[in-house]
């Protein structure tokens, strides 16, 4: 019941008045509550404001090819953001945005104790890990202590950058080696298969 306890909380939050302003909603986040792999974005877009669910736009679609390289799909994770509401014409959120959100992501990864975060851009990266610099942490596994517990957490490239970067094919390998390193740390198939 904690889950829904926090989400029914957060779901009309007030803590920052820019941004009651500029969505829509509160996009809490989707998947699986009781999956062992959670991904952090950094905030809604335009479209993730309108459906309230994050990654649901271009970058989502490119999420999901990837997902499906290590043989996951969207209910097999959970997937939220760094913040939870749309910033104006997807500026980037500001650090008392990022802070007015700590607690909840913090409650989140309690309720959750996922086997692996994966922090997506320089966002969610820099929140989790309080490093800077995507490109050269991209695809390493760290060990960081949120709640005075030990957990995994894997960073890596936003897959809008691979759009930005015309579908780059090199890239788009080198995101699925990123994917790789997730899915050594907890393969979610494997494990499944051997209940069987």
């Amino acid at each position: 019941m904690e889950f829904n306890d926090l989400k029914q909380t957060y779901l009309s939050c007030s803590k920052c008045p820019k941004l009651c302003q500029s969505r829509s909603q509160v996009v809490f986040g989707s998947g699986n509550p009781h999956a062992k792999v959670l991904f952090i974005g950094e905030a809604p877009g335009a479209e993730e404001d309108k459906q309230g669910i994050p990654f649901c736009g271009s970058s989502g679609q490119v999420l999901n090819q990837l997902l499906a390289t290590i043989e996951l799909s969207r209910e097999d994770i959970f997937i939220t953001n760094t913040i939870l509401c749309r910033p104006e014409n997807n500026r980037n959120p500001e650090k008392e945005e990022v802070e007015n959100c700590r607690d909840r992501l913090d409650r989140l990864i309690k309720i959750m104790q996922p086997k692996v975060i994966v922090t997506i851009g320089n966002f969610a990266t820099e929140r989790i890990l309080k490093k800077k610099g995507i490109t050269t942490l991209r695809g390493k596994v760290f060990t960081t202590t949120i709640n005075s517990e030990e957990v995994k957490v894997v960073p890596v490239i936003h897959p809008a950058n691979y759009l930005y970067n015309g579908r780059n094919p090199e890239l788009f390998e080198s995101m699925k080696r990123d994917f790789q390193v997730i899915d050594s740390i907890v393969n979610i198939k494997k494990e499944q298969k051997k209940l069987m």
